[in-house]
């Protein structure tokens, strides 16, 4: 009885070291293919660690919708994301006229996820995608979902499709 509890507590103290290893692994790895390429987002790769709405709106794993944003200037649009991401917990890591990437650390194990938005208009197409790993148990698009009811849920805002 007693080898198999110290098994077992041998067997949980390594899965917890291990996710500490790529905890700390993703906060030094770099992002993989941020930024806008021919007007769109990067796509999702196979992993389910990752949605996209410049994607394929046919790959449910992948697939979100783009978010509606409320009426507003583009700087007070832009204004309006960096409050939602901070308001979630996430860092705005760089931003231009018409992209922002903002990081999002898991609280456990520190995993980081990248999250970027690219504004067309009165629409923000979102990618979100974790860093390390195969799968993120829907982390990201729980996110997706977070920020969006936040950014809708403003005064005047539009509802999401």
């Amino acid at each position: 009885m007693t080898r198999m509890l110290l098994g077992i507590f041998g067997a949980v103290v390594l899965v917890v070291v291990a996710f500490a290893a790529l905890g700390w692994w993703s906060q030094r790895a770099a992002p993989a293919a941020l930024g806008v390429v021919g007007g769109r987002l990067a796509p999702c790769d196979a992993a389910p660690h990752c949605v996209c709405s410049d994607g394929d709106p046919n790959d449910a794993g992948h697939y979100v919708l783009p978010i509606d944003l409320p009426a507003g200037d583009d700087a007070q649009r832009w204004r309006a994301l960096r409050e939602a991401v901070a308001s979630q917990g996430g860092s705005v890591l760089r931003q231009d006229d018409a992209y922002l990437h903002a990081s999002f650390e898991s609280a456990l194990f520190g995993f980081v996820d990248d999250v970027e938005f690219r504004l067309e208009g009165s629409q923000l197409a979102v990618r979100s995608s974790s860093r390390v790993g195969y799968s993120d148990l829907g982390a990201n698009r729980q996110r997706v979902e977070a920020l969006r009811a936040a950014l809708t849920a403003q005064p005047g805002a539009a509802q999401s499709r």
